[in-house]
Order: structure tokens, then C-alpha cells, then sequence
């Protein structure tokens, strides 16, 4: 937030302050789940990733073992 939304809010005396506050706060913690969000989205193609090489690996070695 910029201190012109500070004096603003300021000029409603304690109570803006802390409405100021909580403004803050909610768009911080949106901006940290998102980051949040897309670091799981990657993480889950990586995992789904590897599962798929393994089914594959393991559908390999029965054919193999079975011949």
C-alpha cells in the first residue's frame, strides 16, 4: 500500500488505522497463496511425471519377466 492509502485511512484515527491494517493483510496473504498455489501446481505435474515413468518402467519388467 502506498502512504497516500496510509495517510488516508490515518485520517479516520485508530479505527482506519487498523481497517488499513486488515486491507494489508488480506491482500498480502492472496498474493502468498497464489505463489503458494502455482508451486503445488508444479509440484503435482512433477509428481504425476514420475508416476507415469514408473507405470511405464514397471509395465516393462513384467513383460519382460513373463516372456
Amino acid at each position: 500500500m502506498t502512504s497516500d492509502i496510509w495517510t488516508l485511512f490515518g485520517q479516520f484515527g485508530p479505527l482506519g488505522l487498523v481497517i488499513g491494517y486488515l486491507v494489508w493483510r488480506e491482500t498480502h496473504a492472496d498474493e502468498r497463496r497464489a505463489a503458494v498455489e502455482r508451486e503445488r501446481t508444479e509440484s503435482d505435474r512433477a509428481l504425476a511425471a514420475a508416476l507415469s515413468a514408473l507405470t511405464v518402467t514397471i509395465q516393462h519388467l513384467e513383460q519382460r519377466i513373463g516372456r
